[in-house]
């Protein structure tokens, strides 16, 4: 019995040392936040109940008969733990909700520990009414003295009596109260769960509120409801309870404060906090097995043996050593991988960061991120747009709209010269007039992450307060200082990914709208006795809208085309299919080329938007007649070159295609001849420029036709492509460059 009273007396000292250095740990985290100090207060008085327990243990066996334990001064003065269910109930009232906020005369809530002050005075003072009425008697005499102390004496005996009385029903009246007190403060903080939303809080508070509740009713299962109720409970089975209750109520909160960062203690408070609780552990268990190892080795030997005690003494030594050791490793097993150790929370979001390049997806990690280990309310983002060639507050779950900050808004401004996270209050001379500041307002936003590279603000992260209602402390901004400068070289990664993306899908488009203009072009040009036909399209180092088309009829005339669609890559590609695709199907039915080319542009008109614009050269060669008629949309003039040297540009018609609705265009005919050549070509030929920066030019173009008439279509090709080249060396070329030549024959003559 005697070894089991010293571990009992021994997990008592522990329990209570361990709950007495909670409670200084949080209350010298943050002694300022009322939270922190009211939780520490209630731990305190939980710390008395095991801390006179085991001081019980220690002097009941050396108190006499005559002067019973339960009539003693440190017998009573365990009631002082009582104390506990004030502060619980207080606790509750500011936990995980804060209605102590919303009293009218908020020192009245002291007044719910009136009951257990007059309970511990109560059992201290009264607990012996026979002293106390000794006390109080006034002997016989005359004076004035004795006519004021008499009464007074007789007034003081009903009170002391009236007391005694009290004091005769006094625990089970009392623990109708702190039974009372359980049921109140369990039921605020159950409804004050019920209404938090953040995750991590919800964790953080499920551990403290079960605990601290299954800790309260397993006290009130073994204490109060026998007091009640007049029931016995065994006294060991008490004791289990208690200790039971002890490791619940107290690991809880331990719990809460390493893993949760509950009542946001720092993370050095939190390691020390683990190391004396682990050491205190092991430091009594050490010194429990040293006292009974000796006793023993003394009732083995029939006296003591002092080698054999040192002998045991250095072995128990050379055991505590790699004991202490494993201990250290789980210790830092529970910070170092810690989502609540900033080291960790660090480590963590470099390891995501590496593998994210989306930046939709970056600032989701980083919100989760921030919400689930600072529990941070909300999180926006304000970065650089690069389309709108501004900055903007992107648009959040309560913020759908996205907000472009003006560049000259002092706030941001300010906010440019930051190197380092800052509470909003401390820009307080950035805000005058700022629009941005209004913003910020309308978002509660408390704290400011500004995101710069060496040269540039990228933009900045804009912080709420935290769900656990407690402000941003050095250590939380000296890791968010740190984040920043991750961030700026993930953002700054993400965008040079999103570029080489956008890079990639437009060199597919390129590659795609090169394979539809391609297609487009004929795989062969009409050719006859009387004619020859010869094409030629060069691509650019972008798609252009250049193509080209021969259309025979059943009536031996033969539609040509030539045109040039504005922009580059898959629109102009697509806009050049179109046109095609028109002209294929108003050519099969026979319709003017005036009326052709007006149908044409109020397509283009109507269905794209008014930068969409085509140059387009449309002819109708009538091989039996030797006849050209034609109609010009804006396109560089074909060059007419007639045997004799001489030139005409094809030039009737009209404005270019889709400029304006109702266009009307003109048609014209030449009559062709042997040896007469047409040369039509895009402005890639024309506009290409030498390193001076002078185009080629149409006056180059008709001196090389006239001066080179009399060769075949394709030579003549060939050689004015290769002029362009020596004028122009640029590869690829700048633009497209399209040809198309049509030359009459002598009757039987081909070349």
């Amino acid at each position: 019995m005697e070894i089991v009273q010293s571990i009992i007396t021994a997990v008592y000292f522990i329990f209570g040392g361990i709950l007495l250095f909670l409670a200084g740990s949080i209350v010298r985290g943050r002694l300022s936040v009322r939270l922190n100090r009211i939780t520490g207060l209630m731990l305190f008085f939980a710390a008395m109940g095991p801390i006179f327990l085991a001081m019980g243990q220690i002097v009941k066996p050396n108190v006499s008969a005559a002067a019973p334990f339960e009539e003693s001064i440190i017998y009573n003065l365990l009631y002082v733990w009582e104390l506990f269910f004030p502060s619980f109930l207080l606790f509750a009232l500011i936990f995980p909700v804060d209605r102590l906020s919303t009293f009218r005369f908020p020192k009245l809530k002291y007044l719910i520990f009136f009951p257990h002050v007059f309970h511990v005075l109560l059992v201290v003072v009264f607990n012996n009414p026979d002293k106390v009425l000794n006390l109080l008697e006034v002997g016989p005499g005359e004076g004035f003295l004795s006519l004021i102390l008499q009464p007074l004496s007789y007034v003081m005996k009903f009170v002391v009596l009236g007391f005694s009385l009290l004091l005769s029903s006094q625990k089970s009246l009392f623990s109708i109260i702190n039974l009372i007190y359980i049921g109140l403060a369990v039921y605020f903080i159950l409804r004050g769960r019920a209404q938090i939303t953040n995750r991590q809080l919800r964790n953080q508070s499920a551990v403290i509120i079960w605990g601290i509740s299954i800790a309260t009713g397993l006290y009130a299962g073994a204490f109060l409801l026998p007091e009640i109720f007049s029931y016995d409970t065994p006294d060991y089975i008490q004791t289990i309870i208690v200790i039971a209750a002890l490791v619940v109520g107290g690991g809880s909160v331990g719990w809460s404060i390493i893993r949760h960062q509950f009542l946001d203690v720092s993370v050095i408070v939190r390691q020390s906090l683990a190391y004396t609780i682990s050491s205190g552990i092991l430091v009594g268990l050490y010194i429990l097995l040293v006292d009974q190892a000796d006793k023993i080795i003394t009732s083995f030997f029939g006296a003591k043996t002092t080698i054999v005690n040192i002998a045991f003494i250095v072995v128990a030594l050379i055991l505590f050593q790699p004991i202490n050791q494993q201990l250290d490793n789980l210790i830092k097993r529970l910070f170092v991988r810690n989502r609540a150790d900033y080291r960790n929370i660090m480590e963590l979001i470099s390891r995501r960061l590496i593998s994210i390049f989306d930046p939709e997806q970056l600032r989701n990690m980083i919100e989760k991120t921030l919400i689930s280990t600072l529990l941070v309310d909300k999180v926006y983002f304000a970065l650089f747009d690069d389309k709108e060639q501004e900055y903007a507050l992107l648009a959040s779950e309560n913020f759908p709209e996205k907000v472009v900050i003006n560049r000259d808004d002092l706030l941001l401004r300010g906010i440019g010269q930051l190197e380092t996270p800052i509470l909003l209050d401390r820009l307080s001379v950035y805000r005058a007039g700022s629009s941005l500041s209004q913003e910020l307002d309308d978002r509660k936003v408390q704290l400011i992450l500004p995101l710069k590279d060496s040269e540039h603000l990228l933009g900045f992260l804009a912080l709420t307060e935290k769900a656990s209602g407690f402000r941003y402390n050095a250590e939380d901004i000296t890791m968010l200082g740190v984040m920043s400068n991750q961030l700026v070289t993930v953002l700054t990664n993400a965008r040079l990914y999103a570029d080489s993306l956008e890079k990639q899908r437009l060199d597919e488009e390129l590659t795609m709208a090169r394979q539809i203009q391609l297609d487009l072009l004929p795989k062969m040009a009409p050719r006859a006795e009387t004619f020859v036909i010869s094409a030629r399209s060069l691509p650019s180092r972008t798609i252009g809208g250049d193509f080209y088309d021969f259309i025979p009829r059943s009536d031996g005339i033969i539609s040509m085309v030539i045109a040039d669609a504005s922009g580059k890559g898959m629109p102009a590609a697509l806009l050049v299919t179109q046109i095609q695709a028109m002209l294929r199907s108003e050519t099969a039915n026979n319709t003017e080329i005036s009326r052709i080319l007006q149908n044409i542009n109020g397509y283009v008109v109507e269905s794209t938007s008014s930068e969409k614009f085509v140059t387009l050269f449309y002819g109708e060669f009538d091989q039996k007649n030797q006849r050209f008629r034609y109609a010009n949309a804006g396109h560089n003039y074909p060059i007419l070159v007639r045997s004799d040297g001489t030139h005409e540009c094809l030039s009737h018609g009209g404005i270019l295609i889709g400029a304006f609705g109702g266009a009307i265009y003109q048609e014209a005919t030449v009559d062709l001849h042997p040896d007469d050549l047409l040369f039509m070509y895009t402005d890639g030929l024309s506009e290409a420029q030498n390193q001076t920066e002078e185009e080629y030019g149409e006056g180059r173009i008709i001196d090389f036709i006239i001066k080179n008439r009399h060769l075949p279509p394709e030579t003549l090709i060939d050689g004015i492509l290769r002029d362009m080249h020596n004028f122009d060396q640029t590869e690829p070329p700048r633009d497209d460059t399209t040809l198309v030549v049509l030359k009459i024959l002598k009757g039987n003559n081909q070349p």
